[in-house]
């Protein structure tokens, strides 16, 4: 019965918030989401919080993959069928989805192809309970950064999945705090303070409250853009990204204005099937 009660829990989109229960959270995406290891800083931030959760988080992606390559080589599919994933974050690359904001974008094989492959996913999560969030990601400027958003809106509308815009929230707070740089190279890389932005929009996300300024550590590599990754594993289980043991530490000063902004992030956006 209290495996039923979680499954319908997960199934109406509610907040994965009881003390001590087990989650998993399947991220597949690309560098906009490996570069300083998403999945291990939200794992480490999720550890220090006082609310008990036992969450963990992994992720499946190499530089410059899309979802439909993902999905057209079967591992995540089998990840998902495996039923052990509570929920799964979608993740596209670059600017693909600004394409779907305009009729002729989504005209675009490229653009037809992601589509397809977030409605493939969404399905077929739904199969296992899983909950869906599709993660947005940051433009080089407002205009771009619209397209973005819009995108983003139209492949979770009709459908049971989750927009987590998190691109207004990263620009809007390197605005905020003196044009502090959010990401680290022309292509959009994010800065550590950006991937926290977003771990801490995860968290929110799932249990419906922001997190705690609690200082963690992580002993995981903040990887690289061009991280010798591959597609058929997921991160945790390639030693080759598992670094030299250095470890890295988020005090709770940096990360106050951090969930401050995280905590005044617009409500989430449901797909509303």
């Amino acid at each position: 019965m209290r495996r039923f009660l979680f499954a319908m829990l997960l199934l109406l989109g509610a907040p994965l918030s009881r003390a001590g229960e087990n989650a998993q959270v399947l991220v597949v995406g690309n560098s906009l989401t490996y570069v300083n290891d998403l999945p291990a800083l939200f794992n480490a931030m999720v550890d220090a919080q006082p609310d008990g959760l036992r969450w963990h988080a992994d992720l499946v992606g190499v530089p410059g993959g899309s979802l439909g390559e993902r999905w057209n080589d079967g591992f995540v599919a089998k990840e998902i069928a495996s039923g052990r994933w509570q929920a799964l974050v979608l993740q596209e690359r670059g600017g693909t989805l600004a394409c779907l904001a305009s009729p002729q974008g989504r005209e675009e094989a490229e653009c037809a192809a992601s589509l397809a492959a977030h409605k493939r996913f969404i399905d077929l999560a739904g199969k296992y309970n899983a909950r869906v969030i599709v993660l947005g990601t940051w433009g080089p400027d407002a205009i771009w950064q619209g397209k973005l958003s819009r995108g983003l809106h139209r492949v979770v509308n009709g459908t049971k999945a989750e927009a987590l815009d998190v691109g207004p929230l990263v620009r809007d707070y390197g605005k905020a705090h003196g044009g502090q740089a959010m990401t680290t190279d022309a292509i959009g890389h994010p800065s550590i303070d950006a991937s926290l932005l977003v771990a801490g929009a995860l968290y929110r996300q799932l249990t419906g409250n922001a997190p705690q300024a609690v200082a963690f550590e992580t002993k995981s590599p903040m990887l690289p853009p061009l991280a010798a990754i591959t597609a058929d594993k997921l991160l945790s289980q390639q030693p080759q990204l598992a670094g030299d043991g250095s470890v890295t530490k988020i005090e709770a000063a940096r990360l106050q204005p951090l969930v401050t902004a995280v905590a005044e992030m617009p409500a989430p956006l449901k797909g509303g099937k």
